[in-house]
């Protein structure tokens, strides 16, 4: 009987640690929602303007620009925010967008490869990859999976359906527009900054 109280009680402790880590880190997470998603948004926009001005869609790599930009940002935000606990969750969450990272730069990087194959062994016409869909799907994906692993439903929710109407968008719009690329804005304002803004809200 006293074994079984106490293998309770383990379980019990254990299931409120999860918890409260669980909604540490949803707590601190307003913030860097809100942030990622501005920078999105801007990036895009800026992409969308000057790609329109010069006809060229080598702007897009301002992405890295501001995934640098994000990164100086995040870790002066980190300093003043409360210390999240490293459990299975923080590291969870950390590895889904570990490896959007890196699957969205290996794509984009094999995209040019396959381009500058195609272009040694000289083999004409246009090199037919929606890289903005691939990558718009995977941050969708990442950002239901991240607001799971929370259980917050607006971040599971947001991320659906930003991703639907950005899916959409994007597939109305005519290939090799530069209006393509602000379908980033319509998904980091409606999967980043709104539920970042609700997040920051039930903290207050």
């Amino acid at each position: 009987m006293e074994n079984n109280f106490s293998a309770e009680n383990s379980l019990r402790l254990i299931a409120e640690t999860i918890e409260r880590s669980r909604r540490t880190i949803a707590k601190n997470s307003g913030k860097p929602l809100i942030l990622w998603g501005s920078l999105v948004a801007l990036t895009a926009v800026i992409i969308y303007i000057l790609w329109s001005l010069t006809g060229s869609p080598a702007w897009n790599f301002f992405w890295f620009a501001m995934s640098a930009i994000g990164a100086v940002c995040m870790r002066s935000m980190t300093r003043n925010s409360e210390k999240v606990p490293d459990s299975e969750i923080s590291r969870t969450l950390g590895k889904i967008w570990m490896w959007f990272g890196i699957f969205s730069t290996g794509f984009f990087a094999l995209v040019w490869a396959a381009w500058g194959v195609r272009c040694a062994v000289g083999i004409e016409g246009p090199l037919r990859v929606d890289l903005t869909l691939v990558i718009l799907l995977m941050m969708g994906l990442c950002g239901t999976l991240s607001g799971a692993v929370l259980k917050f439903k607006p971040i599971t929710v947001s991320s659906v359906v930003a991703t639907a109407l950005s899916a959409l968008f994007l597939m109305v719009m005519p290939d090799g527009s530069p209006v393509r690329i602000l379908t980033f804005a319509i998904l980091g304002f409606f999967a980043l900054i709104v539920p970042g803004v609700i997040l920051q809200k039930q903290v207050k």
